[in-house]
């Protein structure tokens, strides 16, 4: 079962999921993460997704990639249904399945927003789709003799079926295009940890204010602030796995209150940073 905040995290209670999804909506509003990783295959129709400051445009036989540590949010510029397969992963399930010769985690360990986007053949495609529907159906027959097994089988081989996808086409995976909202994004991501302001940010980019905060919104669908935010959070939680403590990860991701990070971090990842830190010890 999947909860939702529809501004910032979905967070899955389950080792994995698997669906299909046909809707004139793109999912969340906002730029968000997960606590798991994520496999989005888009079987029609054509969305814009921002993967941190990089933009892909997907077209059918598109495949795109998150890890659990990118901020990322669809936007569907036409308005037309588009159908979409969507797979959720925590690592800690995975991980153990791994071995010397084979990283079923590989693809997601990529520097965020590169190489998240790869084209199937026909054949790639077709066989991720049979598998799915495998998957989708030994799960509605959870408990049945055989289905948990069906059920993790068919999931490695998704996983090495993409592996091996994203090793072969290597840097032919699809490259983002330029966004208007790139230099905002660069000068955040570059200044993340110093104060910033919608002030200091127009200063510093030589652009009235107003023409900046409207430049983003309609590029993205999201607010500079709320960019901001989701980003310092990310940031929060690499320091947090770094073995940094939580008033330390509060300060060195640019948060300069701890009262207000312990409420955006719980807001945008669905937990406490001392909770976040237990759980990925």
């Amino acid at each position: 079962m999947k909860k939702e905040n529809l501004y910032h995290y979905s967070e899955f209670s389950e080792p994995f999921s698997c669906d299909f999804t046909t809707s004139h909506a793109a999912g969340n509003v906002d730029f968000h993460m997960h606590n798991s990783h994520e496999i989005y295959l888009l079987l029609d129709g054509h969305i814009q997704y921002f993967v941190e400051n990089a933009c892909y445009d997907m077209s059918p036989g598109n495949l795109i990639l998150f890890s659990n540590r990118e901020i990322h949010k669809a936007i569907n510029t036409n308005n037309e249904p588009f159908t979409r397969l969507v797979i959720h992963v925590k690592p800690a399930f995975i991980r153990p399945y791994s071995t010397p010769h084979t990283n079923l985690l590989d693809c997601f360990h990529r520097e965020p927003g590169v190489n998240n986007l790869i084209s199937l053949s026909k054949e790639e495609n077709d066989s991720l789709i049979a598998m799915a529907n495998t998957l989708i159906e030994a799960k509605k027959n959870h408990g049945s003799f055989g289905s948990d097994l069906t059920e993790l089988t068919t999931l490695l081989q998704i996983l090495i079926l993409i592996n091996k996808t994203y090793k072969k086409t290597g840097s032919k995976n699809t490259s983002p295009r330029p966004h208007k909202a790139q230099a905002i994004m660069g000068y955040i991501d570059e200044n993340l940890t110093s104060p910033m302001t919608l002030d200091s940010i127009s200063h510093a980019l030589s652009l009235d204010k107003y023409y900046l905060s409207h430049l983003f919104k309609s590029e993205t669908e999201s607010s500079i602030f709320q960019y901001i935010v989701v980003k310092r959070v990310a940031l929060a939680k690499e320091f947090l796995l770094k073995g940094h403590t939580v008033s330390e990860a509060c300060y060195l991701s640019g948060f300069h209150d701890y009262s207000n990070f312990i409420r955006t971090f719980r807001q945008t990842t669905g937990c406490t940073p001392g909770q976040f830190k237990r759980l990925n010890q």
